[in-house]
């Protein structure tokens, strides 16, 4: 018998944490999260989004068929969104389920039941928590192993939630780079590259000894830059020093930047070695071995996911670009076994990103799909 309720104890909670296992148990592309840090995620005394200051919270439910877990489901009330885009948008997020319509329904219903109790008027997903974490559904891109913080999930999933009412809300693209066309496009760009130098656009790395100061820079420059993007809110200082420290030793200040023209800050990006790759094969836990091969294999990495962009409306028609890949090339040795960068993800109606990621020569190679309810009175 079906039976579709929240998680109240600490066996619940480790059910809903490994039902993954279930889902991805024969797809060689899944990234096993780890679970000792999805425990603190989920966890309100602990987790990052619920210490935003806002009042942000949530609410985990598992589904199980005669005892065996067969799906789960967050319903989350983002509260940084609410304030700034006061649309009653509420999200369902961390969705996992078995290949079958009946457990999905009853998954999004308990779901959305809990966001029409908060008052909200859409159901918005899957996130997990907040747009910046891994979002959406995979509608093309599943046979490659996802990038560093980029969702991954079955094709059906698409199907499950159409079935239940939802729409497409948001495409989410992804485009891959590959550092054996660099060089050439580089050589296309030097004219512009250097005609950019003598007209007072430099750019230069983040500043370690002062990265309190630099994070405020890019929490204000990202900010204003993504403020009339769908779905965006602003990002604090705090976000972005989180974010530092649990990269730990991946995150390196050679390959963040600030542009700027005749002294005032137009752009910032920040790119991190994609660990996911040594991650995939420690199946959810660190310890330590897994530290070992952490420690062992970093300078194998193969990709570079660029993770934050941000360029001010007066400088988007500078071709940047170019500047920002010449930048990362120039750091290169430092993981010397890197092939790609990833440029993920990008809003299909950005077309200003997808511009500048296409003039570089970036190749469009994995669609996440958002979705939205509206929920009935």
């Amino acid at each position: 018998m079906l039976e579709t309720s929240p998680i109240e104890s600490r066996r619940d909670r480790e059910a809903f944490l490994r039902f993954p296992w279930e889902v991805y148990k024969n797809d060689p592309a899944w990234v096993p999260p780890i679970l000792a840090a999805q425990r603190r995620e989920i966890d309100p005394e602990r987790g990052a989004f619920f210490q935003d200051g806002f009042g942000s919270k949530a609410a985990f439910f598992l589904a199980r068929d005669d005892g065996r877990a067969v799906g789960r489901i967050a319903a989350i009330r983002n509260e940084r969104h609410l304030a700034r885009h006061q649309d009653g948008v509420g999200f369902f997020g961390f969705f996992e389920s078995v290949n079958d319509p009946a457990v999905a329904a009853a998954l999004l219903a308990k779901a959305e039941a809990w966001l029409k109790a908060e008052g909200l008027e859409v159901s918005r997903g899957p996130t997990s928590f907040t747009l910046s974490d891994p979002a959406g559904v995979t509608i093309q891109g599943g046979e490659i192993r996802p990038a560093l913080l980029l969702a991954h999930t079955p094709a059906y999933y698409a199907d499950l939630l159409t079935a239940n009412g939802y729409h497409k809300a948001r495409d989410l693209l992804g485009y891959r780079l590959s550092l054996d066309e660099v060089e050439a496009n580089l050589l296309r760009h030097d004219a512009e590259l250097a005609a950019m130098e003598t007209a007072g656009i430099v750019i230069r790395e983040l500043r370690m000894d002062r990265i309190e100061e630099e994070a405020t820079l890019f929490a204000d420059v990202f900010s204003r830059s993504w403020d009339r993007n769908w779905g965006a809110f602003p990002m604090r200082a705090e976000d972005f020093l989180h974010a530092s420290k649990e990269l730990g030793p991946f995150f390196d200040p050679r390959f963040g930047a600030v542009i700027e023209v005749y002294d005032e800050p137009a752009a910032v990006f920040l790119a991190v070695p994609d660990v996911w790759q040594i991650l995939q094969g420690l199946n959810g836990r660190i310890g330590p071995t897994g530290l070992w091969r952490i420690w062992r294999d970093r300078h194998r990495l193969e990709c570079l996911r660029l993770l934050i962009v941000g360029v001010l409306p007066n400088y988007r028609k500078l071709p940047l670009g170019p500047l920002v890949v010449r930048q990362l090339r120039r750091h290169l040795h430092a993981f010397p076994a890197l092939r790609t960068i990833e440029l993920s993800w990008i809003l299909e109606d950005n077309r200003v990103t997808r511009q500048l990621a296409e003039s570089v020569g970036a190749k469009h190679c994995r669609t996440l799909r958002i979705y939205d309810k509206e929920l009935d009175p």
